[in-house]
């Protein structure tokens, strides 16, 4: 459980209030929003843009089960958007587009409403499109196409896309980053190369979620982004399937009461 420190916006406490709203809100939004995704079920890609960080929010305010009961008529959603941003990334729709459709369908994974699809995707290809040109993007998407990276195993085409150069060849347990999302990214595509023990990365990940409100606060990040943080910690490190991570996630963050 995430220490319920003080009642600010950059806090835990805060982010789970009842003032803040947003954990009772988040399934009345997918509620309202659902039928208009429905509406085009075969190109589907703008509608989850929006969704993916909705779905997100629910999986780690509320918890996997609320999330399936609130996202299952979505899941079917998945794979078309997928088939859509085969065809328009980089042409029709910005590079977001596909990775916000990614984040969706991770949101979905993570909480078992669906599986497989972010590994039969096309992401990797997009991803090691974007690491040709990075200067091209924002930040905060390198970022995202960072945890995505490692997410398919990818260490080095991590770090091409968050920057810094290339991955030192030795490994130094239990470092914190706080704030820094571009080093706690390459520090666990570290962990990944120099085959990490859980152990060795718990610190780090429980800096990045006690730093994360802040930085969700100053828009360095978001709900997706929590949720690829933690599928790549406890996928990765701790050895939990992709169906259990967002109900772990949720545990960790989730206030003392």
């Amino acid at each position: 459980m995430a220490e319920a420190t003080s009642s600010t916006e950059g806090s835990w406490s805060a982010l789970f209030s009842e003032k803040r709203g947003e954990r009772a809100e988040t399934p009345e939004l997918l509620k309202a929003l659902t039928p208009l995704a429905l509406k085009r079920a075969n190109a589907p890609s703008q509608h989850l843009v929006t969704l993916a960080n909705i779905l997100s929010a629910q999986v780690v305010l509320n918890g996997a089960a609320a999330a399936r009961t609130a996202g299952r008529e979505l899941a079917p959603l998945c794979k078309p958007a997928l088939q859509q941003q085969q065809s328009n990334f980089q042409k029709r729709d910005a590079p977001d587009v596909a990775i916000h459709v990614l984040s969706f369908v991770n949101a979905a994974e993570v909480c078992g409403l669906v599986e497989g699809q972010l590994k039969a995707s096309p992401a990797l290809t997009w991803l090691k499109a974007l690491a040709k040109k990075p200067q091209d993007q924002e930040d905060l998407l390198l970022y995202r196409c960072g945890w995505i990276a490692l997410a398919l195993g990818e260490p080095e085409l991590a770090a091409r896309l968050v920057g810094g150069g290339a991955l030192p060849g030795s490994f130094t347990p239990g470092e914190q980053f706080g704030f820094n999302v571009q080093g706690f990214i390459r520090y666990l595509a570290a962990g990944l190369e120099q085959k990490a023990s859980a152990a060795d990365m718990r610190p780090a990940w429980q800096s990045y979620v006690e730093g994360f409100p802040l930085n969700m606060a100053s828009q360095r990040a978001s709900w997706m982004d929590l949720l690829w943080a933690g599928r790549v910690y406890y996928a990765g490190f701790e050895g939990l399937p992709v169906a259990e991570v967002g109900e772990a996630v949720h545990s960790r963050v989730k206030p003392a009461a």
